[in-house]
């Protein structure tokens, strides 16, 4: 056991510095051998941690993964907040589809096809990415409520589910490239939507 385990005690917080080494660690593995191939054992070993400590903080290795590669992806992604709806949906939706086009786009197909088939990476899946990334996205499409761009008639789940749904479902069936042309033509037709 490391020395800021030992000092840490049980009960009280967690280390955050080796929280955010098993984060790190975990994202370079994720990123060197892929979500099915990455284990707790080779994260704790090279974190410099041991696999009780990972696995008091995470449930399982899909919960570590998935945020280990939220942690690495948040700095791309945070969902804009130009003061034009228009202009806040297009660039997430041209961040979020260039983050899937490129290599990080195979490890999140990885998520999302065992999320499928095993409980446990759904479960994460659901809680350390949909949950945070849609609460997020929610925030701003409120702003722009209040402003009266959108109405209260605007279901917003359901305008959030129209913006990812379409890249989505190109990264995981390979039906169509994730290009720049194509981003621009789905926020037009989801911001018609949100007007109509």
């Amino acid at each position: 056991m490391k020395t800021s385990e030992k000092q840490r005690g049980p009960g009280r917080p967690r280390d955050e510095d080796v929280r955010a080494r098993i984060l790190l660690s975990a994202a370079r593995l994720l990123e060197e051998a892929g979500f099915n191939n990455v284990t707790i054992e080779a994260i704790a070993e090279h974190a410099g941690a041991s696999r009780a400590t990972i696995y008091r903080w995470w449930p399982s290795k899909a919960a570590v993964l998935i945020e280990a590669f939220r942690e690495a992806v948040a700095s791309e992604l945070p969902f804009p907040d130009t003061g034009s709806l228009d202009e806040d949906i297009r660039l997430q939706l041209l961040a979020f589809a260039a983050m899937l086009a490129g290599s990080r786009g195979r490890i999140f197909a990885a998520f999302l096809t065992g999320a499928q088939t095993e409980p446990e990476v759904a479960d994460a899946f659901r809680k350390v990415w949909i949950a945070p990334r849609r609460a997020e996205a929610k925030l701003v499409l409120e702003r722009h409520r209040r402003s009266g761009v959108l109405t209260a008639e605007v279901d917003l789940d359901l305008a959030i589910e129209m913006m990812y749904a379409p890249l989505y479902y190109r990264l995981l069936t390979g039906y169509g490239a994730l290009t720049k042309p194509y981003v621009e033509a789905l926020a037009r037709q989801v911001l018609e939507g949100l007007k109509a």
